[in-house]
């Protein structure tokens, strides 16, 4: 068989259910510090058998529109064992405070460092990647995984988690106001103030308001000054004049793989 390559996307859901991971009730910034769990175990499904890992690339969504604070970011890799997932490690924006299973789950670390960390063009967000090979600052790739055989959904494939901490401050605040407020299970289009949405979200992203654990919905177009829903404001809420439109998906990490 000759080597071939593939990518494993994934989009973290960093509110899961509590919307004060990421924003205080009041509005206030609540920013990440190190060592806080940037995302707890997502699922991916790889090939069956030992994979490469050989590249980390990712982006985190800037602050208020504007740009986010370059620090490293530690992914942690493991394994089901006899069919059951490692366990959570706490909360996302808090120390590790469970996962006691991690040791027998652990199959792989890698760390994606500050000075891979670099903005762009607009300066908005910013961009990750891995560094390959040796050097001072050690867990570069490329890195050998490989899941519990016959765990993945698929035929052919298998399932390994992963979950990350960052080693610096990152704020996903986001800025982007309501103008007027809209009233819950009518309105699809949200008027928005203050930040361009178009830096904060994108296409598909869950949104929350700053003060509600339940989703308002998910994106399906933007302009300036709009958020276009895929159906009405769901979750029983209406939104106020100056709520925070929350993002439950700042972080997107592309995997590199090699067979």
């Amino acid at each position: 068989m000759g080597l071939g390559q593939f990518t494993v996307k994934i989009t973290p859901d960093l509110v899961n259910g509590d919307v004060s991971n990421l924003i205080a009730s009041n509005k206030a910034d609540v920013p990440f510090t190190a060592d806080d769990i940037l995302f707890d175990w997502v699922a991916m499904q790889v090939p069956k058998g030992a994979n490469k890992l050989v590249s980390i690339t990712g982006y985190l969504m800037g602050q208020d529109g504007g740009e986010q604070v370059n620090g490293d970011i530690e992914f942690i890799f493991a394994k089901s064992i006899n069919g059951e997932a490692p366990t959570s490690l706490g909360a996302v924006n808090a120390a590790q405070t469970a996962g006691f299973d991690l040791p027998l789950h652990f199959i792989g670390f890698a760390k994606c460092e500050a000075t891979s960390s670099v903005t762009v063009g607009a300066k908005f967000g910013d961009f990750f990647t891995s560094t390959y090979g040796g050097g001072a600052a050690g867990a570069q790739l490329p890195v050998i995984l490989e899941g519990e055989p016959a765990s993945g959904q698929n035929v052919g494939y298998d399932i390994i988690y992963v979950a990350a901490f960052v080693v610096g401050a990152v704020d996903f605040s986001t800025g982007v106001l309501s103008d007027g407020g809209e009233t819950s299970n009518t309105e699809t289009s949200l008027t928005t103030k203050t930040v361009d949405p178009r830096k904060c979200f994108q296409i598909g992203d869950t949104v929350y308001i700053h003060d509600v654990d339940t989703a308002i919905g998910t994106v399906k177009s933007m302009t300036a000054t709009n958020i276009t829903l895929n159906a009405a404001i769901a979750g029983g809420t209406d939104i106020a004049d100056e709520d925070e439109f929350v993002n439950a998906n700042p972080v997107r990490v592309v995997f590199g793989f090699e067979k």
